[in-house]
């Protein structure tokens, strides 16, 4: 059977959210994993089948492709994988979208531009919230621009029930908080000291709260593409709430999040894959709700006069999403920018950022349909 669209990484977290927002956009679905446990429900539709994959081998998930034949190739697995499975696609001719990486992997993942154009196929990374979300909302916003100084821009997120609950893949979080931060200052990328990096901002909807400069793709595809705005300053920055961030802190001065295997009793094992399992095991408390502000600062001018815009999406729990909290809003994105790639909405051929082909004003519109809301300068637009 043909299928619209193959999900590697679906048995994950954001693999689900975005299989059930594809089904419920009436899309088949093929959903690529190790366990597919996690996924009774959604094979239960007639529009969806398992293949069991090893994603270390680059032949299986090639044979995945050919398998299910789709028209786009979903990328919802760990960044590590973003480059085989680009791969993977340009073998077999198909074009993809994934979520993103670090800036490391990012400048790699360009480094394909010329093969896709090559083949005529589209590759789009980064496309969940952030990045996602925010590189479109920031086209949007410039509109109203003429020159661009700086950007600053992130999330903020908090929970009414203060219990620690795993705010997305816990890998991405170790990766971003234990490697330096990278800002964009007058043309250059600099490493930037961490500790020179915490401040507490207040956010619609969340409140008060402290953020942290992290590595973030952002600060690549931005310098890429808004040079023409004269940009000279670019910093990303993530909020946790407290009983969240102190738990992750933990983790990280135990090194739970160590990637170099250890012995123990004749078991080699690494600890970040004991974290992992471990982690999973954490239950949902009920009546767990989430509310998110992912958000962008814009200073600049206008019309030769200093002019400041801040753009905010909003993003919380909804009824028959309870499970997925925030994370709708990385895993039904993904689902929106594919299914655009799909029907013709994005014509480009290559390796692109969001920012630079998706059409943001029905993006913003399809965001409105999820729930997912987005302000202006405090006005609403969707």
């Amino acid at each position: 059977m043909k299928y619209d669209f193959i999900i590697f990484g679906g048995t994950g977290l954001q693999g689900r959210i975005c299989a059930k927002d594809l089904l419920e956009s009436g899309y088949s679905v093929m959903l690529v994993g190790r366990d597919s446990s996690g996924i009774k429900n959604l094979l239960k539709n007639k529009k969806t089948d398992f293949l069991k994959v090893d994603l270390r081998k680059f032949d299986d998930i090639v044979q995945a492709i050919v398998k299910s034949n789709p028209d786009v190739v979903v990328n919802c697995a760990e960044l590590i994988f973003n480059i085989p499975i680009m791969k993977a696609c340009l073998k077999t001719k198909k074009s993809c979208t994934d979520l993103g990486g670090l800036q490391s992997i990012t400048s790699d993942q360009f480094k394909l531009d010329n093969h896709f154009k090559k083949f005529n196929i589209t590759c789009i990374t980064g496309c969940g919230s952030t990045p996602g979300i925010l590189n479109v909302l920031t086209v949007h916003a410039l509109e109203k621009f003429d020159s661009v100084e700086e950007i600053k821009l992130g999330f903020a997120w908090d929970s009414n029930i203060k219990k620690f609950v795993i705010p997305y893949s816990i890998q991405s979080i170790f990766d971003e908080f234990t490697q330096p931060p990278v800002v964009y200052h007058n043309g250059k990328f600099i490493k930037e000291d961490r500790i020179n990096c915490i401040g507490k901002y207040k956010f619609k909807e969340v409140g008060e709260q402290t953020v942290y400069c992290i590595v973030h793709s952002e600060i690549y595809t931005f310098a890429k593409y808004f040079k023409f705005k004269g940009l000279k300053k670019i910093h990303y920055m993530a909020g946790f709430p407290d009983h969240s961030i102190k738990v992750i802190q933990s983790l990280i001065e135990l090194g739970f999040y160590s990637q170099k295997e250890i012995n123990i009793n004749g078991i080699k094992m690494r600890p970040l894959d004991f974290t992992i399992q471990v982690l999973k095991k954490i239950k949902i408390p009920k009546g767990y709700k989430e509310k998110e502000n992912l958000w962008v600062k814009i200073y600049g001018k206008k019309d030769n006069k200093n002019k400041l815009s801040e753009i905010n999406c909003i993003i919380k729990t909804i009824q028959g999403w309870e499970d997925a909290g925030t994370n709708t809003g990385t895993g039904r994105t993904i689902s929106i920018i594919s299914q655009m790639l799909r029907n013709g909405k994005i014509k480009q051929k290559g390796v692109y950022g969001p920012e630079a082909v998706i059409p943001h004003k029905e993006f913003i519109k399809l965001l409105g349909d999820r729930e997912m809301y987005v302000y202006l300068d405090n006005k609403r637009i969707n």
